[in-house]
């Protein structure tokens, strides 16, 4: 329990390094972008297939 408390009572507000701050809920909101851009790609990716197929039956 020590040590829990050790690293709790050390609050900086570094999180990678002292040269670049990020805060928690930039981080977060960085990961629900990155995650919502990569699903429309993931959609964009799949309406691709089926447009492709869709052209390739045609001839």
């Amino acid at each position: 329990m020590e040590v829990k408390k050790k690293i709790s009572s050390f609050n900086t507000p570094y999180f990678f390094s002292q040269e670049m701050i990020i805060t928690k809920k930039s981080l977060n909101e960085n990961q629900l972008k990155f995650t919502y851009q990569k699903q429309l790609i993931s959609d964009l990716d799949n309406k691709h297939k089926e447009w492709s197929k869709s052209i390739s039956s045609k001839f």
